[in-house]
Formats: C-alpha cells, sequence, structure tokens
C-alpha cells in the first residue's frame, strides 16, 4: 500500500534489500512472483537491481550456449528450480538434459555444474557489493535491490520447502562449526584485536547516536474555546484542533488522514496549515467556494494518504517517533472512521509497539452512520481499544471533555510520557446543557476514565436494597441513560447515572490501590445493580459488575450492523432508553417487563 503513495517514489537516498528465496512458511510461492515484483517497483518509479544470478553462474552464461542454460534456469518453475539444488549431484546433468546444452554442460563436472545452478546472486559478496556501488549513482529516486537466495544456503537443509520450522542435529552443527573453523564455545567470540575485521569495526560509526533534542511544544492546560448548546464529539474535536492552529503548539502537530480528512472536521485545519507536498502545486479550484482549499506545498502539516489504514497507522508510528530519531517533537494525530481501525490493526500494534507515540481520532463510531449499513459500524473497537497495548481508549460525552482529554494526550506526547490515545467519537449531538460545571475536580474524573452525572441518592424513595440501580453509559449513551433514568422514576426506581469518559481508565484502574472506579460508587451503594451500556460492544463494560461485587446487566451492539434510522437502531438493539429502564426493572425483579 505504502508504495503507491505518489511522495513515496519521490524519495531520495533509501534502499531496500529484498530477500527473493522462493519460499513463504509452507510452500514454495507461486511462478507468477518472479515477474510481479521489479514490475511493481518499477511501476512506482523504484530503480530496480535484479540480483539474480552470482559471479560464477554469470560466466557460464557467457560461454556459448550458456544464455540457453540461464533461460532454461530462468523459466522453469520454482518448484522445478528448488528440487533442481535439493537433488544429489550426479542428477542435476540429468535434470538439464537439452540437446542443445550437451557441449556446454560437457564442460564442466558434476560438482561445478551443481554449484553453478544454485549460485544465486545474494549469496555473492562480490555481486552484493557491485549493486551497492550502483546504488550511489541513483539518487534522486528510491532503490530495490532484489536479492535472490537460497533459504537455508550452505547446510543440509538448503531450499528444502519445508525447512522453515528444520532444526540442525547436533551431528550437524559439528559439521559446520568444522567447516567454518570455529572452535566450540567461540561461536560468539570477536574477532582477535590485531585482525583486519576487527579494525574495520572499530573504525565504524555508531550504529545510532540520539539526536540534540530541541525545545518540546507546549501544550495549553486549556482552549477557552465555546461549543454549541447541540454539538457532537466529532465537530468539538473539529473545534478543539482549529483552536490549536491558532496557538504555537499548532506549529508541531501534524494531521494524517486516510481519504476522510472532511468528514472527520479535519477541514477548518487543512484551509489553515495547509497539506504537505514535496513541491508547491497549484490549486486549480481556488477560485470556487469549498469547504477546503486544497493548497499543496513543503510547508502543509496535513498528509492525506490513500484508503489505506495500514499506511495510516505506520505513519503515525513514524511521525511518533521524531523525537527519538531526529530530536524535534512532532504531535501526530490521525483520522479515520472508527470501523476501519480493524483494518489497519497490525500496523496500528506494530506502531505502538515500537514506541511511537500519536492520537488516534476514530469517527464516527458505533451505529452513528446507521443509513449506510454495517460496513460503516463499528461494533468490537471498544474491546480493541481496553486491551490493546501503549494506547489510552477514550469515549468522551460532551465538547469540553474532547478538548481536555485530547490537551492531556498531546501534553503527553510532548513529554514522552505515558501513553497514545485513541479517541473514539461520534456524529450524534447532545445537549451540552447537561454537563456539569467545569472544575478542576471534574477534568480529573473525565481523565480518570468517568463520574456520576446524575445522583439519585438524595431522592427520599432511594433504597439501595430494592429501589436503586446504577446506570454506567459511555459516551453518547449518556443522554438515553440520564431518559432511562427518568422513565425509572415513574415506576419508583431511582437511578444514578455514571458517565463513563474511559471504559480503559477504568478497568485498568482497578488494580490501583485508590481505583477510581470504587471511589465513584459510595459504600452505601455497595448492592445497587448496574445496568452498563455502550454504542458498541457490551463486552468493554462487562466488567463493572463483578469489580464492584453486584447483578450486572450489560448492554451493548453486539451483533452486525444494519441500515436505517439511529433511533430505530437503538431500538434494534436494546441499547435505547426503554431498553437501558427494562434492563435496570428485571435487575431488580419487576417480571412484568
Amino acid at each position: 500500500e505504502a508504495l503507491a503513495e505518489e511522495t513515496f517514489g519521490r524519495l531520495r537516498n533509501v534502499v531496500w534489500i529484498v530477500d527473493i528465496n522462493r519460499q513463504s512458511l509452507d510452500r514454495i510461492v507461486p511462478d507468477a512472483r518472479r515477474h510481479q515484483l521489479p514490475a511493481l517497483f518499477a511501476s512506482f518509479g523504484w530503480h530496480v537491481i535484479d540480483l539474480r544470478w552470482g559471479r560464477r553462474a554469470t560466466a557460464m552464461f557467457g560461454r556459448r550456449g550458456g544464455e540457453r542454460l540461464r533461460r532454461r534456469l530462468e523459466e522453469m518453475p520454482y518448484g522445478e528450480y528448488q528440487r533442481l539444488i535439493r537433488v544429489p549431484v550426479p542428477s542435476v546433468r540429468k535434470a538439464l538434459v537439452d540437446p542443445g546444452l550437451d557441449r556446454l554442460l560437457g564442460e564442466v563436472s558434476d560438482e561445478e555444474l551443481a554449484a553453478i545452478v544454485s549460485d544465486v546472486g545474494g549469496h555473492d559478496f562480490r555481486a552484493v557489493l557491485d549493486a551497492l556501488a550502483e546504488v550511489d549513482h541513483e539518487r534522486d529516486r528510491p532503490v530495490v535491490i532484489l536479492a535472490h537466495t537460497i533459504k537455508g544456503w550452505g547446510l543440509p537443509l538448503a531450499a528444502d520447502p519445508l525447512n522453515h520450522t528444520a532444526l540442525l542435529t547436533s551431528a550437524q552443527i559439528e559439521d559446520l562449526r568444522a567447516t567454518l573453523g570455529v572452535k566450540a564455545g567461540d561461536e560468539w567470540a570477536p574477532f582477535p584485536a590485531g585482525s583486519p575485521e576487527a579494525a574495520w569495526i572499530r573504525a565504524l560509526p555508531p550504529l545510532f547516536s540520539p539526536p540534540v533534542s530541541a525545545a518540546a511544544p507546549e501544550i495549553p492546560e486549556q482552549l477557552d474555546e465555546d461549543y454549541p448548546d447541540e454539538t457532537s464529539t466529532q465537530e468539538a474535536f473539529g473545534r478543539a484542533l482549529g483552536a490549536l492552529a491558532r496557538r504555537p503548539a499548532g506549529d508541531a502537530i501534524v494531521t494524517v488522514s486516510a481519504d476522510v480528512a472532511v468528514t472527520t472536521h479535519l477541514a477548518g485545519w487543512i484551509n489553515r496549515k495547509g497539506l504537505y507536498f514535496p513541491e508547491a502545486r497549484p490549486n486549480f479550484f481556488a477560485d470556487v467556494a469549498q469547504a477546503v482549499q486544497w493548497r499543496e506545498s513543503p510547508e502543509g502539516q496535513h498528509i492525506e494518504l490513500g484508503i489505506a489504514e495500514h499506511n495510516l497507522f505506520l505513519l503515525l508510528g513514524a511521525l511518533g517517533l521524531s523525537h527519538e530519531l531526529s530530536g524535534r517533537t512532532l504531535l501526530p494525530i490521525g483520522t479515520l472512521y472508527d470501523p476501519f481501525v480493524n483494518r489497519g490493526l497490525d500496523a496500528l500494534y506494530h506502531a505502538l509497539y515500537a514506541g511511537g507515540r500519536f492520537v488516534v481520532v476514530a469517527t464516527p463510531s458505533g451505529v452513528t452512520l446507521s443509513p449506510e449499513g454495517g460496513a460503516h459500524q463499528s461494533v468490537i473497537t471498544p474491546s480493541v481499544g481496553v486491551a490493546l497495548p501503549g494506547i489510552a481508549y477514550y469515549e468522551p460525552v460532551f465538547g469540553r471533555e474532547v478538548e481536555w482529554i485530547l490537551l492531556a494526550g498531546l501534553r503527553q506526547i510532548a513529554r514522552r510520557e505515558g501513553e497514545s490515545l485513541y479517541l473514539r467519537l461520534s456524529t450524534r449531538p447532545l445537549d451540552q446543557r447537561m454537563a456539569p460545571a467545569p472544575g478542576a475536580d471534574h477534568r480529573a474524573d473525565v481523565l480518570r476514565g468517568g463520574y456520576r452525572l446524575v445522583d439519585a441518592r438524595p431522592d427520599p424513595g432511594w433504597d439501595a436494597e430494592d429501589s436503586a440501580v446504577n446506570i454506567f453509559a459511555a459516551g453518547v449513551m449518556v443522554a438515553d441513560a440520564v431518559a432511562a433514568a427518568r422513565q425509572l422514576r415513574e415506576h419508583g426506581v431511582f437511578a444514578s447515572v455514571f458517565a463513563v469518559t474511559s471504559p480503559d481508565r477504568l478497568y485498568r484502574g482497578l488494580r490501583e490501590p485508590d481505583s477510581h472506579l470504587l471511589r465513584l460508587v459510595g459504600a452505601d451503594e455497595e448492592n445497587v445493580p448496574v445496568v452498563s451500556v455502550l454504542d458498541g460492544h457490551s463486552h468493554a463494560l462487562a466488567f463493572l459488575g463483578s469489580a464492584l461485587g453486584v447483578p450486572q446487566t450489560a448492554l451493548g451492539v453486539d451483533d452486525f450492523g444494519q441500515s436505517g434510522a439511529r433511533r430505530d437502531l437503538y431500538r434494534h438493539y436494546g441499547i435505547d432508553a426503554t431498553a437501558i429502564a427494562r434492563a435496570a426493572r428485571r435487575l431488580l425483579g419487576d417480571a412484568t417487563t
């Protein structure tokens, strides 16, 4: 996928060496690969060096009749060539029987012929050095060396299609030690101090020298941004990013999108900061009023990728290591639709494992895009967010919470502390007037994973034993939880509502001496049952009941998505206010629901 990106083919001083050994884990690869790989790189503008044969084989091909031998070897199926390497030495000549080759093959012994047939370029040290010297003449585009090799070269298991899991016997290891002239116990011994090899190694530069660190960007504590009374967390993200664009911290931010910049609320950021391209390019629609002005230049701070989530996460991982590699701290933010997190999950895992720090903004999420069907609805991503190491998963409720969480995540990245950030957002607008008044304590609760939004305990009818229930709702489902609490009150049930801003933080916090979850729920509520709900798989909050030691009903979207109005889908999956209230009454023994 990365090869197809236009700027990739413009890279300079880049060399890839690709090992072509014709084997996968279980089999010999299809014959079509021999033509596909060089053509693929060439079509993307790379200079291709095909290191097919070593010097001994090349010299043989230069003799009279040698070109015929080359064609015979290069046109035979991969499986036949692998078998040719494996057969006993005298059998090689028989396998190559061809009247047109008789004279040429008659000039060499059986041993010489077997050595020529297996003389591939990747094992010829001089050929490899010549290929690297050729690289020096190709400075304006990337270079790939296709180094043909034999898997297990020089060992008894060489070219065996099943040698991936094969081990040498003790006797074979002893034979190898004798062949290489290595004494027992000296397998890891350095070269003698006075040898040319040791001198060459000492003269090498260090593999890596830490760069001089530039000053880290300063992240403000707050943005003083206004959020409309009715807004979504996705819109709040766009507003917060726009506010950052007007501050010095914005100069360190690099945004990346997998072809969804406009629909993930990056338009305002792009209009202010522009798009990155190695040279300035004209915007042919500059005179037309559009939501996004596509201004491309080396100064741009947004990178637009194709629909390729692997590229997105690998690029975020690389940008997220800029401090360690170059000394300059960047603040990478990548946007994509939440359902497509899974398409790039392997690359995301690798980027986190490598130590990159970045922000993933996944929006819309859940069944928000209800008319578009299951392909654009995410179910299992909350569970992924809880389970994935190296990244903190948040699902804010209100616009101010998006700002707080984003700033906290960026601050950790700037300071090289903590983890990456995964924001699971929604396009569903909520009434911001339901949010508690801003304050330091409330902000701390939001960052630790949740807070009590509705406290039913002061109600005279509240009784922990028979009339109380606690509803834990993540993200946009808080609105339905509050509506369910109103419905329950009509039936004499009193529900406290807890807004869960991070199932991940609540779950991991259970290991801490001062668990935030146990602090949120008072000692007077130790027998109060729990209903949990989120726009995603119910599994992500299903730990609450066991953590609190009370019965729980976990609601969520546990099946593939459907097309329809959002409210209809909420009802279909049993996550709307009526379903929440029904689950609460059942927990309290109401058999009529």
